[in-house]
């Protein structure tokens, strides 16, 4: 084991612990001490599922360093060496390495997902960790409009050490010498677009990708190059190098005229529906009329003043939706043409 806030050195005294982790179990296997060399040893028999893993681990100034996977029947050297770092939480800049941006195309209620993914950089030669409850090790801007934040299991940052709040992304997690990788998604609504994503810190590699051929992207120097396909969803991609900060991405999606063509055309179609329904409802009705002038005595001038009424009042409040209290007015109203002509009628017999 190796120390390096002072040049590379063994580190005495360090528990080491040997994992396993596999499908059937996991869970640590043995535990030794580093000798005054910072050199530990383990004997260990393999078992149970094929495609286990053994590594080991040690933990130093609280934080905990992994070795890569043990592979070999005896594993030794540079492949079993754990280095670890002495911390700080003075403020060890952390570079963004990279910045990749996905946005995919949206589902049935026009949602979309968006995923984030950074590679922060830290090449100092200690661990720079917390100062305290409310000071992030880094930190960056959250979109205005992104709803249900979250971390995603693929990156190396723990749930409960990412912060969504205020619209900043905070990360709590402590950050040794090297590269870590955070990454987390939002959904954005179907009204969320455009979509502007504020670049704070300089970044070396940026990339989108956008799975909406028609989707537009501007700011950060992007520049589209070939497409990529993964997990049978195809993407277009655009990077820069080198992106100076403030910087802002945005991300649109234009409206096309075959949209609006579809649009006008079904409004137009709902107009000649509503104008059919209405002419065909009056036809209706004055065929009615006329069936009742033949099967009853003919009515007074009143009466079919009355009759015409009725039937005005019944097409206008077919050709909309009436508010309760116009249906109310529209009810009344026709209650009493309806006793009015009743009375008509009947003095009409009357007379005969």
């Amino acid at each position: 084991m190796l120390g390096t806030a002072k040049g590379p050195r063994p580190i005495p005294d360090v528990r080491v612990v040997l994992h396993r982790v596999g499908q059937d179990r996991a869970g640590p296997l043995d535990s030794a001490l580093t000798d005054r060399r910072g050199e530990y040893h383990f004997h260990f028999t393999t078992s149970g599922s094929p495609d286990a893993v053994y590594f080991v681990s040690a933990s130093y100034d609280g934080i905990a360093y992994f070795s890569v996977p043990l592979r070999e029947p005896a594993t030794h050297g540079d492949d079993a060496q754990i280095t670890v770092f002495d911390t700080t939480s003075a403020p060890v800049p952390i570079h963004v390495l990279g910045h990749h941006i996905i946005l995919g195309a949206p589902d049935a209620q026009g949602t979309r997902e968006a995923v984030e993914v950074f590679e922060l950089g830290n090449d100092s030669s200690v661990t720079r960790v917390s100062s305290g409850p409310n000071a992030p090790v880094w930190e960056t801007a959250l979109p205005p409009n992104a709803a249900d934040p979250r971390v995603n299991p693929t990156g190396d940052v723990a749930p409960n050490k990412l912060s969504f709040a205020g619209g900043r992304v905070r990360l709590f997690a402590p950050v040794s010498p090297g590269a870590r990788q955070l990454s987390y998604a939002y959904r954005l609504g179907k009204n969320a677009l455009p979509l502007s994503i504020r670049l704070d810190q300089p970044t070396s590699v940026l990339e989108v990708l956008l799975e909406e051929p028609r989707a537009k992207v501007s700011g950060g120097g992007l520049s589209e190059v070939a497409p990529t396909t993964t997990a049978g969803r195809s993407f277009r991609r655009f990077l820069a190098q080198g992106v100076d900060a403030p910087a802002v991405v945005q991300i649109d999606v234009p409206f096309a005229l075959g949209d609006a063509r579809s649009r006008y055309l079904i409004a137009v179609a709902a107009v000649c529906v509503i104008a059919m329904l209405s002419a065909i409802f009056v036809a209706t009705r004055r065929r009615r009329v006329v069936v009742v002038a033949r099967d009853v005595p003919l009515p007074s001038p009143g009466a079919g003043d009355l009759l015409q009424a009725i039937a005005v009042l019944d097409a206008r409040m077919e050709q909309g939706s009436l508010t309760p209290d116009e249906r109310a007015r529209y009810e009344s109203e026709r209650a009493e043409l309806k006793s009015r002509l009743a009375v008509a009628l009947a003095e009409a017999g009357q007379a005969r």
